[in-house]
């Protein structure tokens, strides 16, 4: 199977690439600079030249792949617009495919509601994204239409990793001797995902025959940053303190792309193992930490 994938150096994709070249399928990847291109080699992928502002330059080629994985984003302002024109720019150029081409393409955690500890998202729960996310749902909504595309969509948990995400922040913060910052409280839920377990959530979707696919990724369903900060401190044998802060002064909620982490969220993590057979192997708190911390 050849897969082309966008945003493959940033922290998914990357992780996505290592998983699928692993799994012995040849992996292209959408590079904007040499640096890209030398990144993507590194991880066993070829480097096609082309940048998400200008689809022209590579929706044909990611077209005749077997599948495209779309991970990339620009998170400038322009986020939004270069999403939905170079999602429409691919779904055209398939459109004279003999088979739809199977695309998996990147939702997130923060395109549902805040829930607490009353409710669980679920796939089914109605979309109510957070104002810098809210192209996603309408990328959504334009490639779910025709039968142009075999569409998955994997709504990732916060992801982490030994380099990003709330743990290894969590770990920085204390290992510097201070206080860990957030938009959240000590009592916000954060679902979570360990990036090596998102991405075979990815690998299994591209395999997955259904023709529409919704997954949430995550193998926690919700822990409190109070919690999470505590287990974190034991782990290293330091008290890690947890201050709220607001957003940025004069932020717009178009792009406040850190709001999310205040939304408190718990999430039904069963359908996604039940539908594909994905079995993450970082499955507790204690496992998650325990594996970023080696």
């Amino acid at each position: 199977m050849d897969v082309f994938v966008t945003g493959g150096t940033g922290g998914i994709g990357s992780a996505v690439v290592r998983k699928l070249v692993s799994g012995g399928a040849t992996v292209i990847g959408l590079a904007r600079s040499e640096g890209s291109a030398a990144r993507l080699r590194q991880l066993g992928a070829n480097a096609y030249p082309g940048d998400l502002r200008n689809p022209d330059s590579w929706v044909s080629r990611a077209a005749a792949c077997d599948a495209v994985i779309h991970t990339g984003a620009t998170f400038s302002e322009d986020m939004g617009r270069v999403d939905r024109q170079s999602m429409l720019a691919l779904k055209q150029a398939a459109r004279h495919r003999q088979q739809p081409l199977k695309v998996v393409y990147t939702g997130g955690i923060w395109l549902f509601p805040a829930t607490g500890n009353t409710t669980k998202i679920t796939e089914k729960t109605p979309f109510a994204p957070l104002p810098a996310f809210r192209f996603m749902t309408e990328t959504i909504r334009t490639l779910s239409h025709g039968t142009d595309l075999n569409l998955a969509v994997v709504h990732p948990a916060l992801a982490c990793s030994r380099d990003s995400g709330p743990i290894a922040d969590m770990t920085r913060a204390l290992k510097a001797g201070q206080p860990f910052e957030t938009r959240a409280t000590a009592e916000t839920l954060w679902p979570l995902v360990e990036i090596e377990d998102l991405a075979a959530l990815y690998a299994v979707a591209l395999k997955h025959a259904r023709f529409r696919l919704s997954l949430i990724a995550s193998s926690i369903s919700g822990i409190s940053v109070g919690h999470l900060a505590a287990h974190i401190s034991a782990r290293h044998g330091h008290p890690l303190d947890v201050v709220t802060i607001g957003p940025p002064e004069g932020a717009d909620p178009d792009t406040d792309w850190s709001a999310g982490y205040a939304l408190s969220q718990s999430v039904d993590t069963a359908h996604a193992q039940r539908v594909t057979g994905w079995q993450p192997e970082q499955s507790t708190v204690e496992d998650l930490i325990v594996s970023l911390s080696r």
